[in-house]
């Protein structure tokens, strides 16, 4: 069997360890594969085919192109098959050339099959598996190719229509956040999207997110200007100035009435969200009093920011929202600068958000003496600017930016001589450069006032962000800035998780030791596998506290996991987390590593090997465990195992077969219990 993909880029695997195809010869034989491949039939007369890949040769060169071509592509598909021998992957016959489909699997073939069926149904379940099935743009090498630019068209618009589908039935059912998530991936997709952009302005709105509303406006404007020399639509514009004039109930044109059918989509989805997770916070408390003790001592305090940090999912987000909210409470002036991305792709981004969801709560007459004292402003903060004569653009963009920081500042000094002041950025790694150094600014500036910043990172794309690093330890050296560590829950912080996001609920012990097993007290995994038990009625793990196996009965939630946590990984690294992952024990020694990546095709040397090791146990993937190496999370190699294609795993299986004589890898742990237990199969 061969398996084709070329979605993403294009690959060509033999099933049954015959590895990857590689020695194509001719580039023609290469392309003709994808010719076939991207093909909705999968078959060409010749002479479409010549006038595809040699237009304007003469026909008899071309076609003796054409036979060159389809000798190469069967030695590259089978080395072994004899010169005029019949392929079990290509036939030609009667001036066609076709590959035999009962032979041949491709994703982009999987992937409209999928969507099909998901389009068709009611099911949330299938519709986000046939959106994990998109590996991608088809064929990027060949973006300007004319022969595919139909096909990936196609595919790339049906993605759209599964998006929408399910932003249509989350936003009926007011599923306003997991709605917006699935319009942002559209506007990913096409950015002047227009219609598009109205309904996310319409969903901040029912989020009480004007500041992001008026901002998704400031996108949309940039967006079709850029790409189609436009301006919005009426309808746009009266939608943001209803918004600015406070009248979100005439917002209703940004939406459409969604059918019965998308309302049944989601009741599923709807049941598995309602009651787990939302608005619990466990085990934080103290850290809130603290870093709310810093801002109200503003006077006796250098230190004017906080660094939240910690592994993904342990909380960071939650976090910083319930610090606002409390701090808010408490008589504080909040300025929410977001933790999305969609708040730091531009100049000044989450500061921009800040000032803008504060200005927007104004009345007309407080917005409009904010903009008569803060003039510099006005081009920034949307609603200070509408109906206003904009001052002239700077000559020199740095003097515009100088200005426009000492506007910020000015402001933000204003506002914390009556009351505290709570910065809140987001995720400060996405945040753009003119950010970072109004944040260093402001850190100095900010001494002896009541005026906090507070930001979060993620600690694996914290590696991949040098200057970050050395900014934040400077101003750690300076006493400008102090870091907050979010850790795993203990046992007793997991019960009281447990025992808060299942109301009414019989958390015992036995259920308690399974989960805390596997998700080692990650908030995020704890609630993640309660949903598991919510929504199917039991929970996906074994009497040992272990995933079931099998691609069927994989959580869902397994295949975020697995994306989002190796998502920073490189090649060599994956490779070798993936034998980490296969071993299927809970450490694995430098010995066993050593012998095993000898055994692979191509084999990783003894440096890649060590330093993939470096890479891991700085991402936190892995931890040094009894003189060996296991993941932190066991979830996060069960994740990694089952979402290898079948034919992977196989071939990791024989590999660690091979570099053990058969008698299985030596577990280098001697007190975590868990050595004699079969992680995956």
């Amino acid at each position: 069997m061969l398996d084709v993909s070329v979605l993403g880029g294009f690959s060509v695997e033999r099933r049954n360890n015959g590895g990857a195809v590689s020695d194509w010869q001719r580039r023609s034989a290469r392309t003709l594969t994808k010719l076939l491949a991207t093909s909705s039939e999968h078959a060409f007369h010749r002479e479409q085919i010549v006038e595809l890949l040699w237009p304007g040769v003469e026909i008899d060169s071309a076609l003796n192109s054409l036979a060159k071509a389809l000798h190469a592509l069967r030695h590259a598909l089978e080395p072994d098959l004899p010169p005029r021998g019949p392929s079990a992957y290509v036939r030609t016959k009667d001036s066609m050339v076709a590959l035999a489909m009962e032979h041949v699997s491709i994703d982009a073939d999987r992937f409209q099959r999928l969507a099909d069926d998901a389009l068709q149904s009611s099911d949330v379940n299938l519709h986000e598996r046939a959106l994990s099935a998109y590996g991608g743009e088809l064929l990027p090498e060949d973006r300007y190719a004319d022969w595919c630019a139909g096909r990936r068209g196609f595919l790339a618009e049906l993605r759209v229509r599964l998006l929408l589908d399910l932003a249509d039935a989350y936003e009926a059912c007011g599923s306003y956040g997991l709605a917006a998530d699935r319009l942002r991936e559209v506007l990913q997709e096409d950015p002047a999207r227009e219609s598009v952009h109205r309904r996310l302005i319409g969903l901040y709105v029912r989020m009480d997110m004007p500041d992001q509303a008026v901002r998704q406006f400031q996108l949309c404007e940039s967006a079709l200007r850029s790409e189609l020399d436009l301006t919005p639509q009426p309808e746009t514009l009266s939608l943001v100035r209803d918004l600015l004039r406070g009248r979100p109930a005439d917002l209703s044109v940004a939406t459409q009435q969604t059918p019965p059918r998308e309302m049944r989509l989601v009741e599923r989805e709807q049941q598995r969200t309602e009651h787990v997770g939302r608005g619990l916070f466990v085990g934080r408390s103290h850290l809130i009093d603290s870093v709310y003790g810093m801002l109200a001592e503003g006077e006796h305090s250098r230190e004017r920011m906080v660094v939240v940090s910690g592994e993904a999912g342990v909380g960071k987000t939650r976090f910083l929202e319930e610090l606002a909210a409390d701090a808010k409470g408490k008589g504080a002036t909040v300025l929410w600068g977001g933790t999305g991305a969609h708040a730091t792709h531009f100049a000044c981004g989450p500061f921009s958000v800040a000032l803008e969801g504060h200005a927007a709560s104004r009345s007309p007459k407080e917005r409009d003496e904010l903009a008569h004292r803060y003039p510099a402003l006005a081009r920034f903060v949307p609603s200070l600017g509408l109906g206003a004569n904009l001052p002239a653009l700077a000559a020199d963009p740095s003097d515009e930016h100088l200005g426009l920081l000492t506007e910020i500042v000015r402001l933000l000094t204003d506002l914390s001589g009556s009351r505290p002041v709570l910065v809140v950025l987001g995720d400060l790694h996405d945040v753009d450069p003119f950010s970072l150094d109004l944040v260093r600014y402001l850190a100095h500036l900010a001494a002896r006032r009541r005026l906090l910043l507070i930001a979060a990172v993620r600690e694996e794309q914290l590696v991949a962000a040098p200057y970050l690093r050395r900014m934040l330890a400077a101003m750690m050296r300076e006493r400008l800035c102090r870091s907050l560590e979010l850790h795993c829950f203990s046992v007793r912080e997991c019960n009281e998780l447990l025992q808060a996001a299942v109301p009414g609920g019989s958390i015992d012990a036995a259920l308690l030791e399974r989960v805390y097993l596997q998700s080692r007290g990650n908030p995020l995994l704890v609630l993640e596998l309660i949903r598991q038990l919510t929504s199917g009625g039991e929970l996906p793990l074994s009497a040992d506290g272990l995933v079931a196996n099998g691609e069927a009965d994989r959580p869902p939630f397994l295949a975020s996991l697995e994306m989002t946590r190796l998502a920073f990984v490189d090649g060599t690294t994956r490779r070798i987390l993936e034998l980490v992952a296969a071993a299927d024990v809970a450490a694995v020694s430098l010995r066993d590593l050593r012998a095993s990546v000898g055994v692979l095709d191509p084999p990783v040397t003894d440096a890649a090997l060590l330093d993939a090791l470096d890479c891991a146990l700085e991402l936190r993937l892995l931890e040094e465990r009894g003189g060996g190496y296991g993941f932190r999370h066991p979830l996060i190699g069960t994740a990694l195992y089952q979402g290898l294609p079948r034919h992977r795993r196989e071939q990791l299986d024989t590999v660690l077969a091979r570099a053990n004589a058969g008698k299985g890898l030596e577990c280098s742990c001697g007190t975590c219990g868990m050595c004699s237990v079969n992680l995956r199969r």
